[in-house]
């Protein structure tokens, strides 16, 4: 499986980390490629309003830019300009701030780029790794993976970056948190039984609870806007292709939701009234935005 994080790792959960980050009828929901560009276009995450997304690409020479699509125009505007490359944007709930990871300082640090003024803002400053940065629904705060204690974790700062704390500290890989849309819990990926699964942790207590025991690897969950199902990737582990799965919030009722073949999907993202999901895939040859209907 690949994503576009550029860590460098052993265990099955990093080593997804290190890999990650025209119209077709599948098996399942209609689907068609929303966004195809001539490099790879990754990591789809909507605005509120559901008028448009923003996205990574590796179009015009840089291994990969931010990128703002208007689903009205069907036309793509460059929002950040830098040859170390952004990943993995979450935009927060009122639609302000785009928060993103960049290796530009020689290590992975979190950034936050103000849509209005262009203006970024370094939310992290750390020798070692941070990334994947899930917004609160409050937009107060921001959940992300540190590797600042060893092990990959999850920790939760201010959404300027200050009062860093961490929420689930454990040996083992912690990582790809998600917010749920009551602000309570936290679903994340961990290795913490062994191969990669999709874990809650439930903020007033911190306690946890692990949702998935497939022999695959399970990882980068995403929640329903109403809180009642989570979408994440499963795939073999080693040389195994990724396709998207379903679940209830509890981890009953999984079941696939694209078809398995000889690509991977990944990085799903849920329009804002549910109708939708976009995710990233290579069905095609390179990676694509796809939108599927719910």
């Amino acid at each position: 499986m690949q994503h576009h994080s550029r860590q460098k790792r052993a265990a099955p959960l990093l080593a997804v980390l290190v890999a990650l980050a025209g119209g077709c009828r599948d098996s399942g929901p209609p689907m068609h490629v929303l966004i195809k560009g001539p490099g790879d276009e990754r990591s789809p995450a909507w605005m509120p309003d559901g008028t448009a997304l923003v996205f990574s690409s590796a179009r015009d020479g840089f291994p990969a830019d931010l990128f703002l699509y208007d689903l009205e125009t069907q036309t793509s505007r460059p929002l950040t300009r830098d040859p170390s490359g952004e990943n993995s944007p979450a935009v927060s709930p009122d639609g302000r701030w785009v928060a993103f990871h960049s290796d530009r300082e020689g290590q992975s640090d979190l950034y936050r780029l103000d849509l209005k003024t262009g203006e970024e803002l370094r939310l992290t400053n750390n020798p070692f790794n941070d990334s994947f940065a899930a917004w609160s629904p409050d937009g107060a705060q921001i959940a992300f993976h540190s590797e600042g204690a060893g092990d990959p974790d999850i920790w939760i700062m201010d959404r300027d970056g200050r009062e860093k704390i961490p929420l689930v500290l454990r040996p083992g890989v912690d990582s790809m948190p998600a917010w749920s849309p009551d602000g309570t819990t936290i679903a994340f990926s961990s290795e913490a039984a062994g191969n990669p699964d999709i874990w809650l942790v439930v903020l007033a207590d911190r306690r946890l609870t692990r949702l998935t025991r497939s022999p695959d690897a399970e990882f980068k969950p995403v929640w329903s806007p109403d809180g009642r199902s989570i979408v994440y990737c499963r795939g073999p582990l080693g040389e195994g292709h990724a396709r998207l799965w379903r679940m209830n919030a509890d981890g009953s009722r999984a079941r696939p939701l694209t078809s398995a073949g000889r690509w991977d999907d990944y990085d799903a993202a849920f329009s804002p009234d549910g109708k939708w999901l976009l995710f990233e895939s290579n069905r095609n040859g390179t990676f694509d935005i796809w939108r599927i209907g719910l």
